[in-house]
């Protein structure tokens, strides 16, 4: 059996970096994490990010908002972010 050691994919910030919601592609070569500051940073299947941007609420009066839930189409293209 061998066993995989994770390191941290995002340093922390003032002492943790909160994770609302994670998901990874059907092809599992790459992994979305949206952070408590509704940023989404995406890594991928190596553990390196590759990118990161920053989430929108549905209502622009809307300054308080959680992203809850995220998943990747079918074709591994798109995130959809909840």
């Amino acid at each position: 059996m061998q066993i995989k050691y994770f390191k941290n994919l995002q340093p922390p910030i003032d002492g943790m970096q909160k994770i609302s919601a994670i998901c990874w592609a059907p092809n599992s070569k790459r992994m979305a994490v949206s952070t408590a500051d509704r940023v989404v940073h995406l890594f991928d299947e190596a553990g390196e990010r590759k990118d990161k941007f920053s989430t929108r609420p549905a209502d622009k009066d809307n300054k308080s908002y959680i992203v809850r839930a995220m998943h990747f189409s079918p074709d591994n293209n798109k995130l959809a972010i909840a």
